[in-house]
């Protein structure tokens, strides 16, 4: 298809940079309200099995009902920070492919946290938390969406990965990350380090 000049927008050919600017956004976002949607399954939960009684006691008595709900509450703690911090980068105008980065990391571990505090959630009240009576069953579809939706997270690790051996090459040679191998006691043995 030909397009007359004056109905170019942009630059020619210049599209993939639009649409990477406008990734960063969509899925930061995305990443970021999944954690309000999950947090009420990680609520009802904690409330449930408060309540619920089981050989004499509540549930969260026991250490492997409390120690889930434990591991649910510090996967939103992680996720949420690792949002602030990438929402932080991104106000600060940190460079580009950092962004590209830390955006997909965040939508990657933030959306697969989520789901496991869903599934977490539902293990924890058992049969009841798959049927309608509470909405456990409908925040556990909502969330899985998350991870596909804007880039699934198989997408997000490959983005994550092209970016990162990018970026350590650059700190390295700037002299931003020391050379760790020298820690090892055999550090010297550089015939036994064969890259081929």
């Amino acid at each position: 298809v030909k397009v007359p000049k004056e109905n170019v927008l942009g630059r020619v050919n210049g599209a993939y940079d639009v649409f990477n600017t406008m990734m960063v956004p969509e899925r930061l976002g995305t990443a970021l309200m999944t954690i309000g949607a999950a947090r009420p399954a990680l609520e009802i939960a904690t409330s449930y099995s408060s309540r619920r009684k089981a050989f004499g006691q509540v549930l969260a008595n026991f250490e492997g009902v409390s120690f889930q709900i434990a591991e649910a509450v510090m996967l939103l703690d992680a996720a949420r920070s690792l949002g602030y911090t990438t929402a932080r980068a991104v106000d600060a105008g940190v460079e580009m492919n950092r962004i590209r980065r830390l955006v997909s990391e965040s939508k990657k571990f933030i959306t697969e946290s989520c789901q496991r505090v869903a599934h977490i959630a539902m293990q924890v009240m058992g049969g009841i938390g798959y049927t309608n009576i509470f909405p456990i069953e409908k925040i556990f579809r909502d969330v899985r969406l998350a991870s596909i939706w804007t880039g699934t997270s198989e997408v997000m690790a490959m983005i994550a990965a092209h970016e990162w051996y990018r970026e350590y090459p650059k700190a390295k040679a700037a002299g931003l990350t020391r050379d760790p191998e020298g820690d090892a006691p055999e550090a010297e043995a550089q015939e036994e380090k064969i890259y081929e």
